[in-house]
């Protein structure tokens, strides 16, 4: 027997299973994407901290190459003038004021006494310092670079010394700069400040594991060769890896070793901070989609009629909501009555608007936050498609000229604006289908495609000259220096195209910088 209270059953029934199927597409939608940007994120992180261990130790590779020179005409020039003592003096004091390279700075004689140092408080003038030959591997006739060892003084310290020899050949003294572990030091300035401030921090050990820089100077001389990353360190030159450290905190770390002295350089992010922005974005979306969602469950609760079919229907599309191709099918269905109508323009614009929210989280996650360009993850599987496809493109690999004093003088802050200068006229030199990424640091990638080597450098020339004509928030003309490739001209894979640009850039920091270079066949 037909009864009002069925109908109002099924009704309400009905009610549910719609509301049910916006809940569930709202949550698998975000959850799905969610999880996806999570995986993204961490796979980001770790290799731009191994990017940036890589970058670390080559710079640590570089200052421990031009300490080295600096001794080495300085041990020339004092060789000249090794019974003048006044000259041995003001030579150790120009090296120990020449920055903040050195903490000391000594001039012993053949038989290791003391013959003037600076900063001249140290009082070690006419004192004979035999310790130098317990070091292991030691040799005061040739260039050496210490592990960190404790002087008779009690200072935990790094020597480089350099052999003083006449015009004769005559071995005359050694020339030896120390550097202080336990006080401010150069190694600060290398690697004190991380360019994300988001609790990611930077250690060195030494080659038998043991701390030799540390951003909290409790740790210092802690031996880390048990650490998971460390042990990896020892054993391998570069990597990345996720790790739970002594304090049961997740940490993404990458790492590297200097070639120059074979310390390890570490970089670690903490797990949750590194993944709390995707967390952020996720109840952002939800915090603006919900309202529309509730509002799309009134409509349907008002609109709903006796008619099952239709309604069933949608129910069965809403269900898989989170797939933007259920829309199409949403569309084609017949609303030959006026509730079925309406119920179905809800839907399309929640969904749509949902749809969007999930596209525009994903976009974020592929675009690096400081410039608005592509970042670099996203950026090697675009062009990895390109290479996949043989589809021919030149590649533009260019680096912020004297950036690393950019940021030493004015601070990150104003660096961080230079890059964004940079990046504003790299998108506006952009045709369709073409692309521009950050690919680390102050390192930028420009893809052309369906252009020639020689367009290529034309457009690249025009850039820089455009470029140039800027003030950079730090005050001064803005340049680059900037190397090209091309596929398939000079490789066939993506990975021998970004090194062969790579190169020609080098080549264009040597050559003087502010200039391009492009890769020979």
């Amino acid at each position: 027997m037909f009864s009002l209270r069925n109908i109002i059953k099924l009704k309400y029934l009905f009610i549910s299973v719609i509301a049910l199927a916006f809940v569930l597409s709202t949550l698998v939608g975000v959850y799905s994407t969610y999880k996806g940007n999570m995986k993204l994120m961490q796979e980001q992180t770790l290799e731009n901290n191994r990017v940036y261990a890589l970058k670390l130790a080559e710079t640590v590779d570089k200052f421990i190459a031009n300490s080295t020179n600096t001794l080495s005409y300085s041990a020339t020039e004092i060789a000249n003038n090794f019974n003048n003592i006044n000259k041995l003096q003001e030579e150790v004091n120009r090296l120990y004021l020449r920055g903040d390279t050195f903490s000391s700075v000594l001039i012993v004689d053949a038989e290791e006494n003391v013959l003037v140092n600076a900063p001249q408080t140290l009082g070690e003038t006419g004192k004979n310092i035999p310790f130098l030959k317990e070091l292991k591997n030691y040799d005061k006739y040739k260039p050496f670079i210490s592990d960190p060892f404790i002087s008779p003084t009690g200072r935990k310290l790094i020597v480089i010394s350099m052999p003083i020899y006449d015009e004769q050949g005559a071995f005359k003294g050694v020339l030896s700069g120390n550097i202080y572990l336990y006080e401010s030091n150069i190694f600060e300035s290398i690697l004190g400040q991380h360019p994300y401030e988001n609790g990611s921090y930077v250690y060195v050990v030494d080659t038998r594991g043991k701390i030799i820089y540390h951003p909290n100077k409790a740790r210092l001389g802690a031996d880390a060769s048990e650490n998971e990353v460390v042990a990896r360190l020892l054993n391998e030159k570069h990597g990345a890896l996720t790790f739970v450290n002594t304090l049961d905190q997740p940490m993404l770390s990458g790492f590297s070793q200097s070639e120059q002295t074979r310390w390890g350089i570490i970089v670690q992010t903490p797990y949750d901070a590194a993944l709390s922005m995707v967390g952020q974005q996720v109840v952002s979306v939800l915090k603006i989609g919900l309202p529309f969602i509730i509002l799309s469950t009134i409509v349907v609760f008002l609109l709903a009629s006796q008619i099952v079919r239709p309604l069933e229907r949608i129910a069965e599309i809403s269900e898989n909501s989170v797939k933007e191709q259920e829309m199409k099918k949403l569309k084609e269905i017949r609303a030959w009555y006026y509730e079925v109508y309406k119920i179905q323009e809800a839907l399309i614009h929640s969904f749509s608007f949902l749809h969007g929210k999930v596209n525009t989280l994903e976009e974020e996650t592929s675009i690096d936050s400081l410039t608005n360009l592509l970042n670099r993850a996203t950026f090697e599987k675009k062009i990895q498609l390109l290479t996949e496809q043989r589809k021919d493109y030149t590649l533009i690999m260019l680096d912020v000229d004297w950036f690393k004093s950019i940021n030493d003088t004015h601070g990150h802050i104003v660096g961080d604006k230079v890059l964004q200068a940079l990046a504003i006229k790299l998108k506006e030199s952009l045709k369709e289908n073409e692309l521009a990424c950050r690919y680390g640091g102050e390192e930028f990638i420009l893809v052309f495609t369906e252009t020639t080597v020689e367009e290529a450098y034309e457009r690249v020339e025009l850039l820089r000259g455009n470029v140039q004509q800027i003030i950079s928030p730090a005050g001064i003309p803005l340049t680059f220096s900037a190397g090209i490739a091309n596929y398939p001209l000079h490789g066939v894979q993506m990975k021998n195209i970004i090194e062969k640009a790579d190169e020609a850039l080098y080549k264009a920091k040597e050559n003087g910088r502010n200039r391009v270079e492009v890769t020979k066949v």
